[in-house]
């Protein structure tokens, strides 16, 4: 297990060094992305669109940011058992090794993006920035959530070499159908049913109830969901990687 450890933080290491070596504009991008994203949605849902909610800016971006990074990582690991094949048979590399490294180094870009939501919520309830040391509750589910997400698609792709070409697509459609831009009471009542089985939803709205509303009942029920959740997610995801990873060595 130390030496998977070592391995894992060995290769996550080695990833954000030749992401980012001679290159200033590229961490930059890391954190200009996320930012050039929420300030065009921010327009065109408050400004133009006109969706009156209290602190708008900071709802958009408490949901934006968890979002990217469920989006980023899942679309980055899907084709990696496929794209890494000949170094998994060659090298003693466990593959999930590879794609945890992957999740990892994605986690990291997460922090230094989610370092913009600290800071406007300094400057905007300076009273209450406290709460933001809960976060971290918040972030545990997500990152398992992600990484189970990760290995069911990064496993199915094996066989199902379209699925990567499914998935951009897929979390097109998602990202109109999750309470992100726009907060769930907005949802008429007869569709309600598309929240409560959405499981985004339920990873990302911790986020949201912490910085809108703070600590209390609310983030409580919905951080005990949000674990729920990670945890039916990474069964799955242990089903599926058992079911498939004998099709790895054929197929990959």
């Amino acid at each position: 297990m130390n030496n998977t450890l070592r391995l894992l933080f060995t290769l996550t290491a080695a990833n954000l060094k030749s992401r980012y070596r001679n290159t200033f504009y590229g961490f930059l991008w890391v954190i200009l992305n996320p930012i050039l994203i929420f300030a065009v949605q921010a327009y065109a849902f408050k400004i133009i669109f006109k969706i009156q909610y209290m602190n708008y800016t900071t709802f958009l971006l408490s949901g934006l940011l968890p979002w990217l990074f469920i989006v980023q990582s899942v679309e980055m690991c899907t084709s990696l058992f496929v794209n890494y094949a000949n170094f998994i048979r060659n090298l003693p590399v466990g593959p999930l090794v590879l794609l945890f490294t992957q999740v990892l180094d994605n986690f990291i870009n997460f922090l230094f993006s989610f370092f913009i939501l600290v800071v406007v919520f300094f400057f905007r309830e300076p009273e209450h920035f406290r709460i933001l040391f809960l976060m971290p509750l918040a972030i545990i589910p997500l990152v398992v959530a992600v990484g189970s997400l990760c290995l069911i698609f990064s496993s199915i792709n094996v066989v199902l070499r379209d699925l990567k070409f499914v998935t951009s697509f897929l979390f097109s459609l998602l990202f109109y159908l999750t309470p992100i831009f726009y907060p769930p009471q907005f949802i008429p009542a007869e569709f309600q049913i598309l929240v409560t089985v959405n499981p985004f939803y339920h990873v990302i709205h911790p986020f949201q109830i912490l910085t809108m509303q703070g600590w209390g009942t609310d983030y409580l029920s919905a951080l005990g969901i949000s674990f729920a959740v990670s945890a039916v997610l990474a069964a799955v995801a242990y089903t599926v990687w058992n079911k498939m990873k004998g099709y790895l060595i054929f197929y990959a």
